[in-house]
């Protein structure tokens, strides 16, 4: 059942949240059957519910039908892009709302499981490695990147070797091989990342404004000048005509934007900071990619089994995000999605680690039964600090505000949330106001008012689009931006209702918030719906695979 606080009063209202029990505690130290068993397994579940469990089936699902979605037509639309991304939104809502049957449900026959514990154990691995396969070969015969130029030969030679190296070192992950237990891991980063610094340096000048803006951005902040107040010219040159229009009206003059750098000025830090080391930001997102999979792939929130799998999980969630279809497209277009990610993924995973606690010296453990605890005012403080970065870092990751009580302990009180909630705007703040008192109207123009007035793109994967190629035309603005206000309303009150109070509840919220606000905008393209991907992989990462060994492990008590 959903975990619900308790309303007291007096004293016992500013009794600390219990901690999980432990094996003295825990139903399963006792004999079956006996008085103590019962009254230790009611004193439990009086004082900590359980949390509904999160089940990494599904998310793997929608986060490799994501990935197959942008890969159609580098994220514009397509009727089986659009069936793809349906697919993914059904399945995700369906888990979010706790409508997903169980593997004891599905897998029942005359009151017993039918290997309850391969189901929860082997089957998120088979489907991670059946995933990162059907990746795999979609990256080995597809072009990479729009902006790669083709010059033949053996051009493609170094990305052909690394992905192969790659594929190599999964294989020996999943194999189990001693010799590459703690090597193959490290290796797959390091391929990752030499792969993606390949495609930028082999895509030198991508024709996008975000590449321009950035570069341009971060080169006028060196300078000394603001650059939320500078111009820039339309490479679109979106006014002649022939030309499709890129940006609201009266935004172009004379074939020049009249507005500055467009994103948030952490975005623009981040930036500035490959820009000074590399001479290009792209490298900076590269590094953030890669180091959101490691912290995806070190969150030890895997699972264990006696068939050799044991905390391969995480590892392999993190494989399925650097490889997704079309990484190396988002990584050469110089979108900036990999900040994005490794802000969520360090939020979720302190949250995560602030709520567990080592055995103290002596202590006898049940491993079915996790230890946790909410702990010192230090991680307190950092877990804000990480969500005001996630929420300073781009526009649209605010809605990481409002869903933020995810990150809370059991028996929070809405005092906590808003103590929470208030840090992470401070942080937000001390980044952003700054900026924006250089210069506010230039500030406020570029940043919200640009976004504001974007006009409808036909090329945007959304159902919008699809309602204008099925003889409606195109949607006007304001129509356009109530359905996306009305599809991320219904979204945040599912998420508010239903999600798992806990930090994979909150990533995977996240996502779906995200996705659903995308599928009914006027502009959705790939990069967004990648920040959707590695908002799935945190939450598989998180508590996906360990709900489903949690899920093995009650039946297995209550059987033995």
């Amino acid at each position: 059942m959903p975990l619900r606080r308790c309303r007291t009063s007096g004293a016992a209202k500013r009794q600390p949240a219990p901690e999980w029990p432990t094996t003295q505690d825990s139903p399963h130290a006792h004999g079956p059957g006996t008085a103590s068993a019962t009254a230790s397994q009611r004193n439990w579940r009086s004082e900590v519910p359980e949390e509904p469990l999160l089940p990494s089936v599904p998310l793997t699902v929608a986060a490799v039908a994501l990935g197959l979605a942008i890969q159609v037509r580098d994220g514009e639309y397509a009727p089986v892009a659009l069936g793809l991304l349906t697919m993914a939104i059904v399945t995700l809502g369906v888990t979010l709302a706790r409508a997903f049957p169980t593997p004891l449900v599905l897998f029942r026959r005359g009151g017993e499981s039918l290997q309850a514990r391969c189901f929860s154990a082997r089957l998120p691995v088979l489907l991670l490695c059946g995933g990162l396969a059907i990746q795999f070969a979609l990256l080995a015969t597809s072009w990479p990147g729009t902006d790669l130029p083709h010059r033949g030969g053996l051009q493609l030679l170094p990305f052909r070797l690394g992905l192969a190296l790659a594929v190599l070192l999964v294989i020996a992950g999943v194999g189990g091989t001693r010799a590459f237990a703690a090597v193959w891991f490290p290796g797959l980063l390091a391929v990752s990342l030499l792969l993606g610094f390949w495609m930028i340096h082999a895509s030198p000048r991508p024709h996008i404004d975000v590449w321009m803006f950035q570069q341009d951005g971060a080169r006028e902040l060196l300078r000394g000048s603001n650059p939320y107040a500078m111009t820039f010219p339309d490479i679109y040159h979106s006014t002649l005509p022939g030309h499709a229009a890129a940006y609201g009206n009266g935004l172009v003059v004379n074939d020049r934007l009249q507005f500055g750098f467009v994103y948030p000025p952490l975005s623009l830090l981040l930036s500035t900071m490959g820009y000074v080391v590399a001479g290009d930001y792209r490298y900076a997102t590269a590094v953030a990619l890669v180091l959101a999979a490691a912290v995806i792939g070190y969150a030890e929130g895997g699972y264990a089994d006696s068939a050799g799998f044991a905390g391969r999980g995480s590892k392999l969630t993190a494989a399925l995000l650097l490889f997704t279809p079309r990484v190396f497209f988002v990584l050469a277009r110089g979108w900036t999605e990999p900040f994005v990610l490794l802000l969520l993924a360090a939020t979720v995973f302190i949250a995560r680690q602030r709520m567990t606690r080592e055995p103290a010296a002596g202590e006898t453990v049940d491993p079915r039964v996790p230890l946790k605890k909410w702990t010192s005012r230090h991680s307190a403080l950092l877990l804000a600090v990480a969500l005001g970065l996630l929420v300073a870092v781009k526009q649209y990751a605010i809605i990481a505000l409002p869903i933020s009580f995810l990150l809370l302990p059991p028996g929070w009180r809405w005092r906590d949330w808003f103590y929470l909630a208030g840090q992470a705007v401070a942080v937000a703040a001390a980044i952003t106001v700054p900026f924006a008192l250089w210069n506010l109207q230039a500030f406020w123009k570029s940043v919200v008012s640009v976004q504001l007035a974007g006009p409808f793109r036909w090329d945007a994967l959304s159902y919008q689009v699809w309602w204008g190629f099925h003889g409606h035309g195109a949607t006007p603005p304001s129509t356009a931006f109530l359905c996306s206000l009305i599809a991320l309303a219904a979204a945040l009150g599912l998420c508010v209702w239903r999600a798992p109070r806990n930090p994979a509840g909150f990533s995977a919220s996240f996502a779906f918030v995200l996705l659903l606000f995308l599928a009914f905008n006027k502009q959705a393209f790939a990069n967004y719906y990648f920040s959707v991907i590695g908002a799935l992989c945190c939450a598989i990462a998180a508590g996906g695979t360990e709900a489903q060994a949690t899920l093995a492990a009650r039946h297995h008590a209550r059987v033995d």
